[in-house]
């Protein structure tokens, strides 16, 4: 049998397989304690956050580690519409994301906001004009995918991201799963971005929120 189905999910790379055998065998201690086994883990994790910020080139205090993308959209959507809904209750997006982003947004106009969908060209692409039609002074958060899981569209993120500093109260959430080890990315002009291991050969069960240091949100039960 011939696998094929990467845009779902990656068979895991060995050497990633080796090192993670590794870790757990030799340190395995609790990342909170404070007796030698669970210093060494911590060290561990923490060069390894390090390792992650530098290919990121962003800081390692911006890395919040999650099960998955499907975790990340969730806190990142949610936290900052719950944090900073004093500002307003509109959230932008396309009919192109991810359920992962669409369940969150459902819960959140049941509890009072509104959602608008942007128009798309021929192409697929989100434009900056039709981007301007349902951009209002109460929207405080747009939700765009980077690449489209199903058919590859890819989105102009740097030119939507500097598009929306325009709007200052409104912060920009990419979802880059389909992105972060295919193609070169930036998240200089983008406020909070998520990715998961399984795309790249890394382990199901792992992936990452990267919030930039002076955006804050909501943090739920279960999330550091």
């Amino acid at each position: 049998m011939v696998y094929l189905d990467y845009s779902a999910t990656t068979p895991v790379n060995e050497e990633v397989l080796d090192s993670f055998a590794k870790s757990a065998l030799n340190y395995p201690g609790n990342p909170n304690s404070l007796h030698k086994l669970g210093v060494d883990a911590n060290n561990l994790i923490n060069e390894a956050t390090e390792q992650i910020a530098s290919l990121l080139k962003i800081n390692s205090k911006e890395i919040i580690y999650t099960s998955g993308s499907s975790e990340a959209n969730n806190a990142a959507i949610k936290g900052i519409c719950e944090k900073y809904q004093n500002r307003g209750k509109h959230i932008v997006t396309t009919n192109l994301e991810h359920s992962s982003i669409y369940g969150p947004i459902d819960y959140l106009v049941e509890h009072g906001f509104e959602v608008s969908f942007v128009d798309l060209d021929e192409n697929g692409l989100v434009t900056i004009d039709n981007l301007k039609k349902v951009m209002r002074d109460d929207t405080i958060l747009v939700t765009i995918g980077a690449i489209n899981s199903e058919v590859g569209i890819k989105q102009n993120i740097d030119e939507i991201g500097l598009f929306l500093k325009e709007y200052p109260k409104c912060f920009f959430h990419v979802d880059m799963t389909q992105a972060i080890g295919k193609i070169p990315v930036s998240l200089e002009n983008v406020d909070l971005a998520s990715f998961s291991a399984h795309k790249i050969f890394g382990l199901k069960g792992v992936g990452i929120l990267y919030k930039k240091e002076k955006t804050y949100i909501c943090m739920h039960k279960g999330q550091k």
